[in-house]
């Protein structure tokens, strides 16, 4: 006969066992069979299928179930098995009671009368009478009888007779639905429509092995006509849960009333009370806690333990989501109070704290605070707000309210930057004349990560109001947001006033340093100027953005050891405010400060460390471009062209473009072109930069030194009158500037041969770069200083004055760029064949017709817009189509593709 049950459809072995036991009973013979397992895992569901298994058998069925409301009633359970119809031999149902008088004499008469299956379903809710029955009945059995019991915990009467049997009882322990199971069970409930493997597994690990739960939850699957498939694994979850909650409820409606009161406040606990705090939490007393917690495991919501049993936080999420709100929230406020004056602290006691009404007490938002910590250095960022958002709720001072409203705008940037944004603008808003330096911090804080419209409009809105020090500080404020990330005030915001010639305050000093390094005059002015917004009594407490800029002037005027100190304190401040975008932010400088001074480990290490603490995609539009440039630089210089390649092209975030940010990547980008010898592209994009930066009037060569390097590439391509006007534009800035190292890298590139040798003006710009801190310039002087001599021959290579620097140099970075030119340029006494141009011309034939149409443009000396252009393709199609034919032909670059067409071409 098929299976009408779902629940039983993956009980096969336990079915079987019974099927022999009522074999057995039909011979004559007797037995106890105990079948045990938590509520929904289909105990009732076995025993009246073996009910009604026994009577299609035509055997004698007796059948009861105990409540907890008889549990109390003599002999409750024994009246309830005698009031069972039974079936006589002239197939008549007859009441039991006709038969005898007594209760335990009518029992015996029955199962003496014929073999008889008595089914008892939840024995350990037996009364004392009937328990001492049933447990008489399976020590010595009157006549052939199988007793069939499920239970969840056994009474001792009970379990003593049991045990006195020995292997005489048989225990079914019905295990949770595992994949195979909820296959089955699927297929039952499903219209037979078969589950595949992934959706079985899915449900079965959805419900937790519970078969009731998983029933409900198919049933609502196929209600809705979806099957059991891969494809509706989201929808069995969603269903499973709505399932297990509706498990809760029907539950709790089983319950006593103490009992349905300790359940909650066990769930409300969250396993941080211990017994005699829960004790005063329910008002329960010692002697009543064995059958309390043996009534609550019998509901298999709990999981069994002493001294209290266990509730899993899903669980106790459903039961307690069962109350009235506001009795809800008591109880979470009795629990939080009981567990602080039990001495728990830290985050067991917040998460009590956070579904509580506000209480005033003292020790709430420390431990809030506390726990806040905790989840920020385990990365649990909605945890961290949630817990400062609870803290915000309860009744604080102006002050400690907007330290608060930071710590929590830092921990949004994370998760919703632009809740962080408004907590900050609200903060900047605010009138109370005790809160302006809290204002200022608000501002500033918003700003580090990046500028947007609404912090720029609660700062010209807090401007209007401010006085003093924070009026200074908030003009300060505001050109420091603009001092390369962003130039134009928004629309609709009032004119913020200039920058005083002479500063008023520490925030007003590093800024105005800043501007003064960006238009490149007044290095003595500029150097003075960042050094006082850096040194005491500044320190802890000065301005963030301010400090950031004061240390970038100080690094293009060639102060790399106060900008480095400097640069040390501001990332310990933003470490203290948990400030991740700022954090990200500061190290990103201080790697393009360390790649600047050629210590390439350092770069990268400070690179890494930033995408740590921000990945690239939580970084605010109008910064992401430059952490781009820094990467795609640090990985062109350590020889990773790859990576230099997928940074300078990773997709630009909304809002970017034509920004100071954007003209740092399109200079990285222009050195990748370079270093593929895509000359022309790389001219192109040097220019493009150029554009950017003179548009907001940023003309210090030290900024980037895009003239020198597209006076390079120009000088490449033949265009020698192009390449003496750049060089001698970067030259005469880098002469109104003054800073050392910006000069000799002028000088080095004014000197380079332009249909001239002037070997001795390029050893000047060597020597010049030598006492600078500019170590990368310096390296590079002397790879040019090595490849002018070698093609001159003026010099042997081992006893040129700069063998010994350029070996040191390959010796510390062995697989850099500049490495690599070095060992070309020692190894270079012109051109010989690759001992690969074989395998690449194989290789040229597995490449596809787009890909071969490309190259050989390319090879051919096209830029890649004029390829996009010729093909009908956008640049990215061309860039990626060539970083295919690079991997695929095992070339580095372009200039090496080209020698391959060329080849080609020649035979």
């Amino acid at each position: 006969m098929p299976l009408v049950d779902p629940l039983l459809a993956h009980y096969g072995r336990a079915r079987g066992r019974l099927t022999s036991a009522l074999t057995r009973l039909e011979r004559g013979g007797s037995a106890v069979v105990v079948v045990t397992g938590p509520p929904g895992h289909g105990r009732h569901a076995l025993l009246r299928w073996a009910a009604d298994a026994a009577e299609r058998r035509g055997l004698q069925v007796l059948t009861a179930r105990a409540t907890p409301a008889a549990t109390t009633v003599p002999h409750a359970l024994t009246g309830a098995l005698l009031e069972s119809r039974t079936t006589t031999a002239d197939g008549r149902d007859e009441p039991l009671q006709a038969l005898a008088d007594g209760p335990g004499e009518l029992l015996a008469a029955a199962v003496r009368a014929r073999p008889t299956l008595v089914v008892v379903e939840d024995v350990h809710r037996a009364d004392p009478d009937s328990a001492r029955l049933l447990a008489a009945l399976a020590d010595r059995p009157r006549g052939p009888v199988v007793l069939l019991m499920s239970t969840y915990g056994t009474p001792p009467r009970l379990s003593a007779a049991l045990a006195r049997m020995g292997g005489g009882a048989t225990e079914l322990v019905l295990p949770a639905v595992d994949e195979r199971g909820a296959a089955a069970m699927a297929a039952a409930v499903c219209g037979g429509t078969p589950a595949d493997d992934r959706f079985a597994r899915a449900a079965a690990e959805a419900t937790g092995g519970n078969p009731a739960i998983l029933e409900d939850a198919l049933r609502r699957l196929a209600q809705r006509g979806h099957p059991p498939v891969a494809a509706h694994i989201p929808r069995i979850r969603e269903l499973a849960a709505e399932a297990a909650a509706d498990h809760v409820v029907r539950v709790l409606r089983t319950l006593r009333p103490d009992e349905r009161t300790a359940l909650r406040a066990l769930a409300a606990s969250g396993g941080v009370l211990d017994l005699p705090a829960l004790r005063r939490l329910t008002g329960t007393r010692p002697e009543d806690e064995p059958a309390l917690w043996a009534a609550l495991e019998a509901t298999g919501l709990v999981t069994p333990g002493r001294p209290l049993p266990g509730i899993d936080p899903a669980t106790a999420t459903r039961v307690l989501a069962d109350m009235p709100a506001g009795e809800r929230a008591a109880l979470y406020e009795r629990a939080a109070e009981l567990a602080h004056r039990a001495g728990t602290a830290g985050e067991d006691l917040a998460g009590l704290l956070l579904d509580t009404p506000p209480t005033g007490r003292d020790w709430v938002v420390p431990a809030l605070r506390h726990a806040h910590a905790a989840a920020v250095r385990r990365e649990d960022h909605a945890h961290a707000a949630a817990c400062l958002r609870r803290a915000l709720a309860e009744p604080l001072a102006p002050a400690e309210r907007a330290r608060l409203e930071l710590e929590l705008a830092a921990t949004e940037a994370l998760t919703a930057p632009e809740a962080a944004d408004r907590r900050l603008g609200a903060l900047a808003r605010d009138p109370d004349p005790a809160l302006a330096a809290w204002r200022v911090r608000a501002v500033d804080h918003g700003l580090l990560r990046g500028y947007t419209h609404g912090v720029g409009h609660a700062l010209a809105d807090a401007l209007a109001r401010a006085e003093g020090a924070e009026h200074d500080d908030l003009v300060a404020l505001h050109w420091a947001a603009h001092h390369g990330w962003r130039e134009e005030t928004d629309p609709g915001t009032p004119r913020i006033p200039r920058l005083p010639r002479v500063p008023r305050t520490p925030a007003q000093a590093g800024v105005r340093a800043w501007q003064l390094a960006r238009d490149g005059e007044d290095l003595a002015g500029t150097l003075r100027l960042a050094r006082e917004a850096l040194v005491p009594p500044a320190g802890r407490d000065t301005l963030l953005l301010p400090r950031l800029a004061a240390c970038r002037a100080l690094y293009l005027a060639d102060d790399y050891e106060t900008a480095d100190a400097g640069i040390a304190a501001l990332l310990a401040d933003v470490r203290r405010d948990r400030l991740r975008a700022g954090v990200a932010r500061v190290l990103t400088v201080r790697a393009e400060m360390s790649l600047r001074r050629g210590l390439l480990s350092d770069a990268e290490r400070y690179v890494a460390e930033a995408e740590r603490s921000l990945p690239p995609g939580g970084w605010h539009p109008a910064t992401a471009p430059y952490l781009s440039a820094v990467r795609t630089a640090v990985a062109l210089e350590n020889g990773d062209r790859d990576t230099a390649r997928a940074c300078a092209f990773v997709p630009a975030p909304a809002g970017a473009e034509d920004s100071a940010p954007w003209a740092y990547l399109l200079f990285a980008r222009a050195l990748v072109a370079v270093a593929d010898d895509d000359l022309p592209e790389a001219m192109g994009l040097f220019r493009e930069t150029g554009r950017i930066l003179l548009r907001r009037q940023y003309v210090n060569p030290a900024l980037l030194p895009w003239r020198s390097l597209a006076a390079r590439t120009a000088l490449a391509l033949g265009e020698h009158a192009e390449a003496r006007r750049l060089s001698a534009q970067e030259l005469a800035l880098a002469r109104r500037w003054g800073a050392a190292g910006t000069i000799g890298w002028a000088e080095l590139n004014a000197a380079l041969p332009t249909g001239e040798q002037r070997p001795a003006k390029v050893c000047r710009a060597v020597d010049v770069l030598r006492d600078t801190p500019a170590g990368l310039a310096h390296a590079w002087a002397l790879a040019d200083l090595a490849a002018l001599e070698l093609r001159t021959g003026n010099e042997p290579p081992a006893a040129a004055p700069w063998a010994s620097d350029l070996s040191a140099l390959i010796t510390a970075h062995p697989s850099s760029r500049l490495a690599d030119t070095v060992r070309r340029l020692a190894g270079d006494r012109g051109p010989a064949p690759s001992p690969t141009d074989v395998r690449r011309l194989r290789e040229w034939a597995t490449l596809s017709q787009a890909e071969t149409h490309t190259a050989t443009l390319a090879g051919q000396g096209h830029a890649n817009r004029a390829i996009a252009e010729l093909l009908s393709v956008s640049r990215r199609t061309v860039e990626l189509r060539l970083s295919s034919v690079y991997k695929k032909l095992g070339v580095s670059g372009r200039g090496e593709l080209r020698a391959l067409v060329r080849g080609m071409e020649s035979n």
